[in-house]
């Protein structure tokens, strides 16, 4: 067999924590190589391994026979190994091109710097493998799902040899996950090597050559996909039989909660880019929001939410205008919000489990009087949602830091989900998590709906938009367009819509 990488007794320790126990893996040249497993199963944990993140406690890595020890990224990078993060590697106050370019640039005459040239390069592989991303603005502007289009590209202008994909797919339409994938076989094709971290089983099987399974930090095996299906990875993943599909419950919607006329919100440079938006929510309805990255939705969950202050419409919330209020008044009448960017806006880094958990809830549920926080109060509310949303996580007292971004993505919607709001508005609530999690959280928003919560779901990930909702809107270029009902309209047309196509 000829093995571009291959792995012999990984382990990697942090503290008493076993991330990898043991791990052996192979991987062909000129193939895509799935890992898969649950979070915390260890698989960021191995693969920055590979990418010289971390270095191995015991074990051994081999690049084309060459037994490795890699130090830095850098080093790695060197031996041909890039990886396109989950939670990205991109300095906020620089261009994406000086992103894309740092530490691999262009020299005229081995001096000057020549970012003309760097520049035709990303353009060509912009085009090549169906990109749209603006070279010129500030990482910092660009919207979540936009930021991993640039790692993406930021890997491709390298020129590894083996790349190492961290959910790749998760900002992206239909057709731009097609495009990916026919950027990944051409680069199969010439002799790459893709090794593929994903929770979307369907692209599992149809993009991958062979499969690993990791659980609990230790090695499964490996299948190929003529071998197996997405119910039996999943079996593979989770230990028991999983449900692939939300299971829709007939629920009675009541009178509108939210009503949105007319409304216009800017971007950061103060242009319009919500244009004129309408529509309503019932309570006991889950309306979904698709959409290609940039198309608004940004700019419409922060207005909603008083995050962003709007520029012309108005928004009534149970009959009252609730337009120009900020968020702490939003909090005060049971609107929820779980954001897209659980690392900028859900979270603070250097604080506890704990602290994070109550952020928001506290200014509902006070926790003690004005002066004084009941910490042991808020530590039960903690591990209420570790034992709920499966939270791996040994203390409340924990750096939140020290989760996985799994991990972290359920403690923020457990705290979410876990008060009794009137009103939730969701960004991707499932980004970066695994299958048994998805499945436990899509039943948590159709449970919430039956009770009478009203449900606005905005995410990027079209299958759980037409999975969950009961209504679809589709936003393009600032403006919605209609989706359909649950089941009216296919992922084809949705994704057709999402692109400018059949709108008026």
């Amino acid at each position: 067999m000829d093995f571009v990488l291959e792995l012999k007794g990984i382990t990697k320790r942090f503290g008493s924590l076993t991330a990898n126990d043991k791990i052996s893996l192979s991987v062909r040249k000129g193939t895509v190589h799935a890992v898969i497993g649950e979070n915390g199963a260890g698989k960021s944990t191995l693969m920055n391994v590979i990418s010289g993140l971390y270095r191995p406690d015991e074990g051994e890595l081999f690049v084309h026979g060459k037994k490795m020890d890699f130090r830095n990224p850098n080093h790695a990078s060197r031996a041909g190994i890039g990886m396109v993060h989950q939670e990205f590697m991109l300095f906020p106050e620089l261009s994406v091109l000086d992103n894309i370019m740092m530490g691999y640039e262009k020299r005229r005459w081995g001096i000057f710097l020549n970012r003309d040239k760097a520049r035709r390069k990303v353009e060509d592989i912009c085009e090549e493998y169906h990109f749209n991303i603006p070279l010129d603005e500030r990482v910092q502007d660009l919207s979540v799902s936009m930021l991993q289009q640039v790692e993406i590209v930021k890997i491709l202008y390298r020129g590894v040899d083996i790349i190492i994909f961290d959910e790749p797919t998760s900002v992206l339409t239909p057709q731009g996950v097609e495009g990916l994938f026919e950027a990944v076989r051409f680069l199969v094709k010439n002799g790459k090597t893709m090794l593929f971290i994903t929770h979307k089983l369907k692209e599992v099987m149809e993009i991958s050559d062979s499969i690993t399974v990791l659980k609990n930090g230790r090695y499964v095996g490996t299948v190929k996909p003529e071998e197996t299906d997405e119910h039996g990875l999943a079996t593979m993943m989770v230990g028991r039989e999983v449900i692939l599909t939300a299971q829709k419950q007939d629920k009675k919607q009541g009178d509108v909660l939210l009503q949105v006329k007319h409304l216009c919100v800017p971007d950061h440079e103060g242009r319009d880019k919500l244009k004129d938006v309408s529509f309503e929510i019932r309570k006991g309805e889950i309306l979904g929001i698709a959409g290609v990255a940039g198309s608004g939705q940004q700019e419409l969950v922060e207005g909603l939410f008083g995050l962003r202050k709007c520029s012309q419409g108005e928004v009534a919330f149970d009959g009252r205008d609730i337009t120009h209020l900020g968020c702490r008044e939003h909090r005060l009448r049971h609107i929820g919000y779980v954001p897209q960017d659980r690392i900028s806006e859900g979270i603070n880094r250097e604080a506890s489990l704990w602290e994070n958990a109550i952020m928001g809830y506290h200014i509902v549920k006070g926790f003690g009087n004005r002066f004084i926080l009941k910490r042991k109060q808020a530590i039960s509310f903690t591990e209420r949602i570790i034992h709920e949303f499966n939270v791996k996580a040994s203390s409340a007292n924990l750096k939140i830091h020290t989760l996985s971004g799994g991990n972290i993505q359920k403690l923020i919607v457990g705290r979410e989900f876990l008060q009794d709001n009137s009103l939730l508005i969701i960004e991707d609530p499932t980004r970066g998590i695994d299958i048994g999690a998805i499945e436990f959280i899509w039943k948590k928003i159709e449970s919430l709906a039956a009770a009478g919560t009203a449900i606005l779901l905005v995410s990027h990930e079209l299958n759980e938009v037409m999975e969950v909702s009961d209504r679809i809107l589709v936003m393009y270029d600032g403006q919605l367009f209609d989706g359909g009902l649950h089941g009216e309209k296919t992922e084809t047309d949705i994704g057709l819509l999402m692109t400018g196509g059949g709108c008026p």
